[in-house]
This record gives structure tokens, sequence and C-alpha cells, in this order.
């Protein structure tokens, strides 16, 4: 038996040098959730022109999670924006929110499933990144080319969940609608593209998944979330969009939030246009279904407008998302929109952001700090080789054709690697016929990679 236990040793030592010479990428791990009163905290930034490095500066404190959007199916652009997105969230040490915006609903295959969750595989894999992603958000809403299609969106949502959970244990899904009040949305009012005088009419064939009290009609009686809900096998991380335009069908001026505004969204009692009570996406979701809730928020801040300056504005916001960690467990996590963008619902441009001004920054970082942000970077991720300072964008130039050309240079070398691979192997086989016993206790401490210690 004692002969058979060594035997084993040069095997076990021929196959770890060979995976560390080969360059075999880090297993990445799923990071524990925060603690009871608690949340991960980060930026869902503008990618064009921000970086999570930079965030990270001008908060002086490191996020635990980091967002950003790319397009769907994957693109050529796309999948470097997910390669840079996994890359920066590993360097900071952060969880990556990616959001995924299809173009349509129709026409969406499992092969397009299937190959976003290669990608994701190879990039988490590589960087040692864990992702949540966040599959076509606000669903719920009228605004987005995704919008109130309830039957093609759990389809399309239930084929990109089975081939991630497929490919790999280093991502999950988030299921995300916009909070309810002013559903059906027939004006809007929330759109971040383009702004009608009235939504798209819900056709025929919709009306009755939609019509959910069956009075004939879609209204703000009807469920503005259960319609679309992939369901339980499938849905990892549950969460809404809750961002604070004002408190005035048009959002004209910059008005200070009120005492528990936010909570009463949580309550479900903001915004509808009747006093029924309702069952909370919270309890419902969340509670119920035991799942982890992410809260995607922000306060607008219109330049030149009336009412509270920015500072007092955003900060008075930041607070009441920072109170609302202590009364819900199943709340793990908050993704702040750190954009300046055009809002048509306003009639212009407005910012979101946090922490460009440094007074901002400072006094926001202050309000973070009263114990409930789990800052990063988190055990688990960014074990592989990442460079947190490069900066999303669309690929430059005949970027394709050079990471080609890298690709077969890579290829040619690898020739030369056989020969340090040979040297290696008999240098390790050298060290354990040697060694003895002693090797064996070598390889219990020292050929055990760190992330299966």
């Amino acid at each position: 038996m004692q002969r058979r236990r060594l035997a084993v040793v040069p095997l076990l030592a021929v196959l770890w040098g060979t995976s560390v010479l080969l360059g075999a990428a880090p297993a990445s791990a799923e990071p524990d959730l925060p603690p009871r009163g608690t949340v991960w905290f980060g930026p869902f930034l503008d990618w064009s022109n921000d970086s999570a490095a930079d965030y990270e500066r001008r908060l002086g404190a490191e996020p635990s999670l980091v967002g950003g959007s790319i397009g769907y199916p994957l693109t050529p652009t796309s999948q470097v924006l997910l390669e840079d997105l996994s890359r920066q969230s590993a360097g900071v040490g952060a969880v990556a929110v990616v959001t995924l915006e299809p173009r349509t609903l129709t026409g969406l295959t499992t092969d397009d499933a299937e190959s976003l969750a290669d990608a994701v595989g190879e990039v988490t894999a590589r960087d040692g990144s864990f992702l949540i992603v966040r599959f076509a958000p606000e669903m719920n809403g009228s605004w987005a080319p995704w919008g109130q299609q309830p039957v093609a969106y759990v389809d399309a949502f239930r084929a990109v969940a089975d081939a991630v959970h497929d490919a790999t244990g280093a991502a999950r899904m988030l299921w995300s609608p916009s909070y309810g009040g002013g559903y059906p949305f027939s004006g809007a009012v929330n759109s971040t593209t383009t702004l009608a005088d009235e939504a798209p009419a819900i056709d025929a064939e919709t009306l009755p998944y939609l019509d959910t009290d069956g009075d004939g009609e879609v209204t703000s009686a009807d469920d503005p979330y259960g319609p679309y809900y992939p369901g339980d096998d499938v849905v990892d991380w549950v969460g809404l969009t809750m961002l604070r335009y004002g408190l005035t069908p048009t959002f004209g001026a910059n008005s200070y939030p009120e005492a528990g505004e936010l909570d009463s969204r949580f309550k479900e009692r903001f915004g509808y246009d009747d006093a029924t009570r309702r069952s909370t996406f919270y309890v419902r979701f969340a509670g119920q279904r035991k799942k982890p809730f992410l809260l995607t928020t922000g306060a607008m801040h219109r330049p030149g407008a009336e009412g509270s300056t920015e500072g007092v504005l955003k900060r008075a916001w930041l607070r009441q998302v920072v109170g609302a960690v202590a009364s819900r467990p199943r709340l793990k996590a908050v993704q702040w929109l750190e954009e300046v963008r055009a809002e048509p619902a306003v009639g212009g441009t407005a910012s979101w952001q946090l922490t460009d001004d440094p007074a901002l920054a400072s006094t926001s970082r202050a309000v973070l700090d009263q114990g409930a942000i789990a800052f990063g970077p988190l055990d688990g991720i960014g074990t592989g080789s990442t460079d947190p300072s490069s900066t999303l964008g669309d690929p430059a130039p005949g970027a394709e054709e050079q990471s080609g050309a890298e690709e077969q240079s890579g290829a040619a070398q690898s020739g030369g690697g056989w020969v340090s691979f040979l040297g290696g192997v008999l240098t390790t086989l050298a060290i354990v016929v040697v060694g003895g016993v002693v090797a064996l206790q070598v390889r219990r401490r020292r050929l055990v990679p760190p992330w299966l210690r």
C-alpha cells in the first residue's frame, strides 16, 4: 500500500506541472454574499469615457461590483466589451454586472446563447472574474425594443440562462424589471432612447398574458412583474431598477427626495394611481423565493434647473439607499448609475454621477462608510492576469485582424514552449524520485493552487 501511495505522487506532479507550464487558466470562485446588513456597491459606468480603476480613484474606495452594457447577440464589438469588462472588474476585485441589450427578441437562437456562454466561460477562466448576467432589464417597460413581450422575453431569458449555467460556474443570471409604479407606462416617461407621445399598443396576441385581472385591458391594476418572470429554475438573482427622476410627471425641477420615498417604492406604494395594497416585488421574488436582490438606482440632477443643488439631492437619495439595507436582508447589491446622459423624458441632459465632483465624491463616500457597504476587493475574484486600467470602448480599426495575427504568432511560438514543457516535466519527475516521501509533503504544501486551499 505504501508503494502505491508513493506511485501516485509522480503522476500528480506531472499533471500539476503540465497545467502550470501550459498556462492553464485559474478557476474563478463565486464570492460569498455580503453579510446581513451590508451590500456590494458599485457603478454602472459610461464605458466610453470611464473605467473601473478611474472610478475607484475618484471614490477613494474599491467598488465591490462594476456594471456595464453590451449588445446581444455578441458581435466583434460586444465581444471586446465583454472581455474588457471582465478584465476591469477582476482588476479591482469586483463582481461584474453585465447588462445584455438585444436589438430585438425576434430571431434569437440557441446558437446566440451558446456563443455568449462560451465567451463568458472563457473570460471568467482567463481573468478570475465573476459575472452577474442582467439580461434585457426593464422588460416590463414600454421604452425598450424588448419591452412588454412576455412570451418572447421568457423564452430568450431561459435560453441564455440554460447556456450560461451549462458553460460555467462563474456566472449567475439576474432578472431585473423596472419598478411598477406607472405601469404599463403608456407615456414611456423613463425612456432612455426616444420619448414617444404614446407607447406602442399592446397587440391582441400579447394582451391575455398581461391582462392579469381579466378586464380586457392592461392598466395599473394588472401585475407589472409576474408575466415576465422566467422561472425559479433559471433565475439566480432578482432586482429592480428604481431610478429617482423626481416627483412630478414631467420631472421638471431638482426636487429634494421626500422622507421615506425609496421605502414607499419597496412597499409598492409610490407612483400608482390607486390606493390598492399590492404584494411587493421584494417579498414575492426575493423573500419568498429566497433570491439575492440587486437594486439599480441613482438620483438625477439637471444642471441649471430649479430646486436642490446636486450634492444635496444625490446625498439625500444615497442615504435612503443605505438606510434600506438594514430592514431587507435579501438586498445584497446596489448598482448606482454613474453617467451623464440624454434624458428625453425631461428634454435635455442630466447627471446621475456621484463621483464627478471631488467634493460630492468625498461626501458620498462618507455616507457609504456608515457601515452598510461591503467594499472590495472580494475574495476569489481577480486570480487571473488583469489590466484594471483599460477602458471599455469600440475596438480600434483593424483590431480583429490584429487579434488573428496575434493568435497565429502565438501558435508559431508554441513549438518553443514544448521544450520548456518537457524540461519542466523531467525536472518535476526528478524531484519526486529523489525526494520520496519529502516530495509528498512538498506536493501538499506547495503544489496545491491557492484557489483550491
